[in-house]
C-alpha cells in the first residue's frame, strides 16, 4: 500500500502597517490574506489555500513562519524555552514529591498529616499524590495473594 503524504505549505505572517496580520504562502505568493488577530489570519490562510488549490482544508499541512523584529523574536523564544523548562521542573518536582510521600508514609510509617507537614503540603494533597502513585504502580502489593 502506498502512503500518500500531504503537501506542506509555508505561511509567512507579518504585521502590516494597519496593525493586521498579513499572511501569504511562500510557495505561492498569490495566495494571501489578512486577519485582525493571528487566529483569524491562520483560519483565513488555510481557507485561501484550499480555495486556490481546489482541495479540502485538511488535504494539506501549513507550517508557520512568524516574522517579528529580531529583539521580539528573541524574547518570544526565551519565554517559550522558559515555560518548557518550568514545565519540566514542575514534572520533576511532582515526581520527587511522590517518591518522598511514599517514603514518609509507606516506608517510615508517618501519618499523612505528618508527611504533609514535612512536605509543606495539605494532608489532602498528600493523599492525592499517594493515590496517583498507587495508580501508576498498578495493583497494590497488599491485594496480591501469596501462593495464588
Amino acid at each position: 500500500m502506498v502512503e500518500l503524504t500531504k503537501p506542506t505549505y509555508t505561511a509567512v505572517f507579518e504585521r502590516g502597517r494597519e496593525g493586521f496580520w498579513e499572511v501569504e504562502l511562500a510557495e505561492e505568493p498569490r495566495v494571501h490574506t489578512f486577519g485582525r488577530t493571528l487566529a483569524k489570519a491562520r483560519t483565513y490562510i488555510r481557507e485561501a489555500t484550499a480555495v486556490w488549490f481546489d482541495v479540502d482544508e485538511d488535504a494539506f499541512e501549513v507550517v508557520e513562519e512568524l516574522r517579528l523584529p529580531k529583539p521580539v523574536q528573541d524574547r518570544l523564544a526565551r519565554a517559550i524555552r522558559g515555560r518548557e523548562q518550568a514545565e519540566a521542573a514542575k514534572e520533576a518536582a511532582l515526581s520527587m514529591t511522590r517518591e518522598a510521600a511514599k517514603a514518609l508514609v509507606r516506608t517510615s510509617h508517618l501519618s499523612t498529616r505528618d508527611a504533609a507537614e514535612l512536605l509543606g503540603l495539605s494532608p489532602q494533597r498528600v493523599q492525592q499524590v499517594l493515590a496517583a502513585a498507587e495508580q501508576e504502580e498498578g495493583p497494590s502489593k497488599k491485594n496480591v495473594k501469596k501462593g495464588a
